[in-house]
């Protein structure tokens, strides 16, 4: 249980916060670099984008075991126990040389990130005044997506300086990796500092058998958008570089500086918009605006139009995606926040391994990337229709829950 605060900026939200900073700059210097390692030690094409999504399938086959153990077990011993198997991943990562060793590392990744990505979110999420949700998870999002669109640039500098100094490509790898496993080991400090008190024991009680933890349906049709989204976003992520290479695009680093910097203003300013006109108003101008990335990028041969795409990128994403978070957190009571965030990464988790996948054959049959990324324009339509279909029963569900909670209230 969290001690509600006032303001945003409570110690909690703030341990929450820097955690999940460093946790998204430790994930994304290696995850855009995963294509081109698995290339270095021999993989195809199609086994390139299987072990490029693998993280992903692993974290949505564990979250089974994972949601419940979130919801009623001690939160901060979870974190802590998790982030120090990213630690001991990201040093697995630096001691493998072929591709059966690099899987092993990759599997264990996935099972790390079945825990912590939810488990941020409610933490930030129980830290917040209800009032604030929006913007609150607004400046959360922003924090992580800003770490999240540095990273690749970081990493990408990080290989060079290493291959530079030591005089290998393998070398500059093992850089990127043991960077990442340094910003593991220096995230236990704001874990170790989090306040928190675990629920008592009537409240878990409340929550019932551990199988009722898995997944919230009320939380099922956010979930199904964020799969559509997710499934688009992580082809930026994975096949940006490859693209450039491909294309003879230099300095292609500068698509992931200026897709952080307009995340940066997009994020809180998402926030206090969806707390002000509500989720539709932000979330499919913003999904449209996603949708005209890739056709940008795809279309696009020069370092000019990438960097459009960029923009675009990031404030289209940058204002669909805590729409609809907030709208899975939204869906449940206080309670089950845990469930909610589980099945928000059921679907994040699923689109951010069926994209790289899809991405992967898309490209080993059509041997071209501009294709690639034009293809990803159909599950971004795909999510926003399936939100404009589920906009209305949603809230109707929503609003009856509340009642019925309110009447129950009444009687106790």
């Amino acid at each position: 249980m969290i001690e509600k605060k006032s303001k945003i900026w409570n110690r909690m939200f703030t341990c929450a916060f820097i955690a999940n900073f460093l946790l998204c700059i430790s994930q994304f210097i290696v995850n855009p670099l995963v294509a081109t390692y698995a290339d270095y030690l021999g993989a195809g094409d199609v086994m390139t984008g299987v072990v490029s999504g693998l993280y992903f399938g692993i974290a949505f086959a564990a979250r089974p075991v994972a949601g419940p153990i979130i919801t009623k077990m001690n939160k901060k011993k979870i974190m802590l126990f998790a982030y120090t198997l990213g630690f001991l991943v990201n040093i697995g990562y630096a001691a493998a040389r072929d591709i059966p060793l690099f899987i092993v590392s990759r599997v264990l990744h996935g099972l790390q990130f079945a825990f912590i990505g939810s488990l941020n979110l409610t933490l930030a999420s129980d830290s917040l005044p209800p009032e604030k949700m929006g913007s609150g998870l607004g400046l959360f999002g922003a924090g992580g997506a800003t770490a999240t669109a540095i990273a690749p640039s970081i990493g990408m500098a990080l290989r060079a300086w290493g291959e530079t100094n030591f005089g290998s490509l393998g070398a500059g790898y093992t850089v990127v990796f043991l960077a990442a496993a340094a910003c593991m080991l220096v995230s236990l400090v704001p874990c170790f500092l989090m306040p928190y008190k675990h629920r008592s024991e009537k409240e878990l009680a409340q929550l019932g058998a551990w199988y009722k933890n898995i997944f919230a349906r009320e939380a099922l049709m956010p979930a199904v958008v964020l799969f559509f989204l997710s499934m688009a976003q992580i082809i930026y992520t994975i096949y940006m570089e490859p693209f450039a290479i491909a294309e003879s695009i230099p300095n292609i680093g500068l698509f992931f500086t200026v897709y952080a910097f307009v995340l940066l203003g997009t994020r809180p300013l998402s926030g206090r918009l969806i707390d002000r006109f509500g989720i539709p108003r932000v979330l499919i101008p913003g999904t449209i605006i996603f949708a005209l990335s890739f056709v940008v990028v795809g279309l696009g041969n020069s370092l000019g139009a990438v960097l459009i795409g960029a923009a675009l990128a990031a404030l289209g994403f940058g204002s669909a995606q805590p729409a609809v978070q907030v709208m899975g957190i939204q869906s449940v009571s206080p309670l089950r926040r845990g469930v909610a965030s589980n099945t928000n990464y059921f679907g994040i988790d699923l689109g951010f391994f069926i994209g790289p996948t899809i991405a992967g054959a898309v490209y080993a049959k059509t041997n071209s990337y501009s294709t690639m990324f034009l293809l990803f324009i159909i599950p971004v339509f795909l999510g926003l229709v399936v939100f404009a279909a589920g906009l209305k029963p949603f809230y109707k569900r929503v609003e009856a829950k509340r009642v019925a909670e309110a009447e129950e209230a009444g009687t106790a």
